[in-house]
């Protein structure tokens, strides 16, 4: 065991308890087959995707009597979905094989046939809980991802029946944050999004807010601690659209969804030229589930901080209506949320990548992307010409992608690659 973190079981009674290792998942290397044209190589066709990829594996050619072919991975989930060719090279007179870097091994922290763990050792380590349910396999499936926020760190699967399942706790790398100063990591997990019909101030007719669904989110990701600021928006595209000036580090407003997307993907290809992105990522708008996660910070309350039946408190952690003065006010000037996203609530509302559905889907659904076609985007907190009403984590509406006004802009997250 790694970093010096131990897996113990504790408080629970077993009969037959079994402590022993079992076999790791087999991490697979992928495969592909390259396509020349003439004599460069112009494609590569992933046959075999692989598993176990924390990282894009490193690509290589050998043989085919030629060189310089160079070619990038990209990979979701472990495995690889796709190679960009960004040299072909020259004199290839027979198709070279692919090669790819094999998936490092996970660093499995312990093994135990029990659904209360405790795990003993640093803090701020994101692991996997995974599990199968006989010796006859060893393709582990995963339960959860968490952030142990704490030593010892208790977790405890209340749906197993005891004896059942074996149970292991596996260290994911977190990539390093390229800018500390503007990103925060957010880990995996699940939460409930929307809101309870009996929430206060919800119209109990108002359905765009439920009904409430279980989501899970098994990628973290980076998230912009900070509005984008009309001196970053300036700084990527070259002009400032937005109404109100005076201060850099105002945020970035009377933009449309076209100008946000836009703005990501040029930020993307900027990072990626610098060599400040991890491979395989990009920064793109969050989906309304990501951006509700980050909003929550792992609470179920009308805001972050708490019900405030009375509103008492969120002059504390947005800029609104009552105390705005008609205008936007800089990044930052307010508390943050638990997760250290500041302006979640108030000061400018803010675009979500995904299409606009009145209803949320219910049950239980995983690393949602929004219904496949719509004709309006969320739009998601409320701003400083809002009420307080608005301010709820729950609040949302839908606004076509070419509406531009004073009060909505956005924030970035950075996130891997989705295929």
């Amino acid at each position: 065991m790694k970093n010096g973190h131990r897996l113990s079981i504790i408080g629970f009674a077993l009969l037959g308890l079994i402590l022993t290792t079992v076999p790791i998942y087999a991490q697979r290397t992928a495969a592909g087959t390259a396509i020349l044209f003439k004599t460069f190589v112009i494609l590569v066709d992933v046959t075999d995707g692989g598993a176990g990829y924390i990282t894009p594996p490193t690509v290589s050619f050998i043989g085919g009597g030629g060189g310089g072919a160079v070619a990038v991975a990209t990979i979701t989930n472990g495995a690889v979905i796709g190679v960009t060719v960004t040299d072909a090279g020259t004199g290839y007179t027979s198709v070279p094989s692919v090669v790819f870097s094999a998936p490092p091994p996970p660093n499995t922290l312990a093994v135990r046939l029990a659904p209360l763990l405790t795990v003993t050792g640093a803090s701020n380590v994101l692991v996997a809980i995974e599990y199968f349910d006989s010796l006859d396999t060893n393709h582990w499936l995963t339960l959860t991802n968490v952030i142990l926020t704490g030593s010892p760190w208790v977790w405890c699967d209340t749906g197993a029946i005891v004896g059942k399942r074996f149970y292991r706790v596996v260290e994911i790398p977190i990539p390093a944050n390229p800018n500390p100063a503007r990103l925060a990591w957010i880990s995996p997990g699940s939460f409930i999004m929307g809101s309870p019909v009996t929430e206060q101030d919800r119209n109990p007719y108002e359905v765009s807010e439920g009904p409430q669904t279980q989501v899970t989110l098994t990628r973290g990701f980076y998230m912009g601690k900070y509005e984008v600021t009309q001196g970053e928006y300036a700084a990527v595209i070259g002009n400032n659209p937005s109404y109100f000036h005076g201060d850099t580090n105002l945020p970035v407003e009377t933009v449309t969804w076209d100008n946000a997307t836009n703005y990501c993907g040029k930020l993307t290809a900027r990072e990626a030229t610098a060599g400040r992105l991890p491979p395989g990522w990009s920064y793109r708008l969050p989906t309304e589930a990501e951006w509700e996660y980050g909003c929550r910070a792992g609470t179920t309350t009308r805001f972050s901080y708490g019900d405030d039946p009375t509103y008492s408190l969120v002059g504390q952690y947005a800029w609104f209506v009552d105390n705005a003065g008609h205008q936007t006010h800089p990044v930052g000037t307010k508390l943050p949320n638990p997760w250290g996203l500041y302006d979640m609530y108030g000061n400018i509302s803010e675009w979500c990548s995904d299409w606009y559905n009145v209803n949320y889907p219910g049950g239980s659904v995983i690393d949602p992307p929004g219904p496949a076609t719509g004709s309006t985007h969320p739009i998601r907190v409320g701003n400083w010409e809002g009420t307080s009403v608005a301010l709820r984590s729950a609040f949302r509406i839908g606004r076509p992608a070419s509406q531009i006004w004073w009060s909505t802009g956005f924030r970035v997250i950075l996130a891997p690659t989705l295929p």
